[in-house]
């Protein structure tokens, strides 16, 4: 083959490779080979796509000129733009997306105020990263991307895009007895935090949620989703209302709990390790009783080897066998509610069972179990008595396994079989007054399909148990230290109808991880932490005798006295002993890194050399080819 061929042969697989870019191009083919499919969009998103009836405007508000995000950021920002750009593309012209650069003292820079995106200081100015979705007058937004949360980054753009284009909120009620409220304060009384304030602002962005307490005379008209969160002593009318509504075809949500820890910190006002004997700290188990299912109130579950530390009364870090997290191996996969997760934690736990002969007419889905040859229990009377260290004494072990959690449905029979509970007598004429007559028909079995979730605690759905705040960014960020919250509200959108939501919560992360890296890092460990150890100790002992030495010839100095000839010596050869301790210390830690940075450099040069080693391959094959064909 002639130079003329050859370069003739190079120019057509060139402009192969153009044309063919551009015909896919033209096509927007994608090709998506992460593990997590973490750059194609799931079904509940293309589900919440379809269902829009009126267009919806998303705005991303990212600074990119006269100010910069940080390089990690900026890189995250091409990470949803382009996702967003997905979601455009699937919607058939539903979607309009907007990208907008908010420069300082602009238009753009106010718009972004009002729609109460949250700046980021940068020596520059002030840099913002948010999104809106807008349909008609309706706006909802995201204050500000966290690259902690790019796992449920589709999640988050998904329940955006459904905020805005839901007229209302399905109504959420939470009745409880651990101060669960979100009521503004009255008479100027400044706003107390809550022991679930991050769970009640995760549901808000889904639900309308209403809290009762558990002496409420009724449920709010439309009530969607109830939630009973360690339900003691519900008064009989709104009992009775739970219960209608549930037979009705109701979803309701139950966290009942043999030992509510919060409850005794709320009473005692003192560490949890502290809290004294609490009152009403087991829930009542009556309403669920009666529809069939029994949580186990005089024991508690927990595993010796599964434990999470917890404070002790010393203040130390101990190993509680009812505070317990569960892994994999015991949620379930076969549930959308539990599918992706694999960590539970659990505090203080009850066991659920069915009532006799319920079997015969509810369906269990058991969502969370508690397994192993380490599990046992506790008296639920002894650890309310005592201390966490003179309870763990007494763990029983039994090996066998216990439900957690689980969705029941079926037919549920009423708790109130002689019909509504009648007003209490009143006061004048002794007499009982007749009960609303408004009300519907009591039912006495479920009229239509209801379900019901059931977890035996309630402490494992509380802020304290479920997120760190740290700050981020000049903004204060409720970090997940387990997958309890997803749990929750996993569960409550399925219960409220949202399951395209639920389909998508837990997605892959772009930034995957380097287990080659990390397994060269842990061997190099293990190769030089002993030398490093030896150097540092004999460092250690190096500065002790070079301060000794100093603080002896600071004594002869303050009476007056010199340094002799021979501590100056001593102190020198310390000295030069030292100055070579930490230049060995330096070369040793620099062979932890040396394997990582020298499969770093293959890599770079493999990376430079496999484009034209490609296309030169190609060059090869299509000169065999012409060859062939012309002989």
């Amino acid at each position: 083959m002639s130079r003329a061929q050859a370069f003739l042969a190079a120019l057509a697989i060139l402009a192969t490779a153009f044309f063919v870019n551009l015909i896919v191009g033209a096509y927007n083919t994608r090709v998506d080979l992460t593990e997590d499919r973490t750059f194609t969009l799931s079904n509940g998103s293309v589900r919440i796509i379809k269902k829009l009836d009126e267009p919806v405007t998303l705005e991303l508000f990212v600074s990119r000129s006269d100010v910069k995000l940080r390089p990690y950021l900026e890189s995250y920002s091409r990470r949803i733009e382009t996702l967003l750009r997905e979601y455009a593309a699937a919607s058939d012209g539903k979607l309009k997306l907007i990208i907008t650069d908010p420069k300082p003292d602009t238009k753009d820079e106010q718009r972004a105020q009002r729609f109460a995106l949250n700046p980021m200081n940068t020596p520059s100015g002030a840099a913002y990263f948010g999104l809106t979705a807008q349909q008609a007058d309706t706006v909802k937004s995201i204050g500000f991307f966290d690259p902690a949360r790019e796992k449920f980054l589709e999640y988050d753009l998904s329940k955006l895009i459904t905020a805005a284009a839901r007229l209302e909120k399905p109504k959420l009620v939470i009745i409880n007895t651990l101060a669960i409220n979100n009521s503004l304060p009255q008479g100027g009384q400044q706003q107390q935090a809550g022991p679930a304030d991050v769970l009640l602002s995760e549901l808000g962005q889904t639900f309308e949620v209403i809290t009762l307490s558990n002496q409420a005379p009724e449920l709010p008209a439309g009530t969607v989703v109830v939630a009973l969160i360690h339900p003691h002593h519900l008064s009989d009318k709104l009992a009775y209302a739970v219960d209608q509504f549930l037979l009705n075809g109701g979803s309701v949500f139950a966290a009942v709990d043999p030992l509510s820890r919060f409850q005794k910190f709320q009473q005692g006002n003192t560490p949890f390790s502290l809290a004294p004997m609490a009152m009403g700290a087991s829930s009542d188990p009556a309403l669920l009783q009666a529809w069939g299912i029994n949580v186990e109130l005089n024991s508690l579950s927990g595993d010796s080897q599964r434990s999470v530390p917890i404070r002790s009364q010393r203040g130390e870090p101990m190993l509680y066998p009812p505070a317990f997290s569960v892994g994999p191996e015991d949620i379930s996969k076969d549930s959308a509610l539990t599918a992706n997760f694999k960590e539970i934690s659990f505090m203080e736990a009850g066991e659920i069972t069915l009532v006799a002969g319920a079997d015969k007419r509810l369906q269990t889905e058991k969502l969370v179990t508690l397994s192993g040859p380490n599990v046992g229990t506790i008296d639920t009377s002894l650890a309310n008595a005592v201390s966490f260290d003179k309870a763990a004494e007494t763990f029983k072990n039994d090996g066998r396994t216990r439900l957690i959690g689980a969705s029941f449905t079926g037919t549920f029979p009423t708790a109130f079989p002689q019909g509504a509970p009648a007003e209490k007598a009143n006061a004048e004429n002794k007499s009982a007054t007749p009960t609303d007559k408004n009300l519907k028909p009591h039912l006495s079995n479920s009229a239509k399909p209801g379900r019901l979730i059931v977890f035996a605690d309630s402490d494992f759905l509380l802020d304290p148990f479920t997120v760190r705040q740290r700050q981020a960014n000049g903004q204060i960020v409720a970090e997940e230290i387990n997958d309890n919250l997803k749990l929750v509200l996993n569960i409550m959108e399925t219960l409220g109808g949202a399951d395209e939501l639920v389909a998508i919560r837990s997605k892959g992360t772009s930034l995957r991880p380097f287990k080659v890296v990390d397994q060269m890092q842990r061997s190099a460990q293990k190769r030089y932490q002993a030398q490093l150890d030896k150097i540092e100790k004999s460092l250690e002992e190096t500065q002790t005798k070079l301060t000794e030495i100093s603080q002896r010839s600071g004594a002869d100095l303050s009476k007056g006295l010199v340094i002799t000839p021979e501590m100056q010596k001593e102190i020198e050869r310390f000295q030069k002993r030292a100055e070579g301790l930490a230049e060995e210390r330096r070369v040793t830690r620099r062979g932890l890194s040396e394997d990582v940075n020298s499969l770093g450099r293959r890599l770079q040069i493999l990376n430079l050399l496999i484009g034209p080693a490609i296309a030169g391959l190609f060059g090869l094959l299509y000169a065999l080819y012409r060859r062939r064909k012309s002989a």
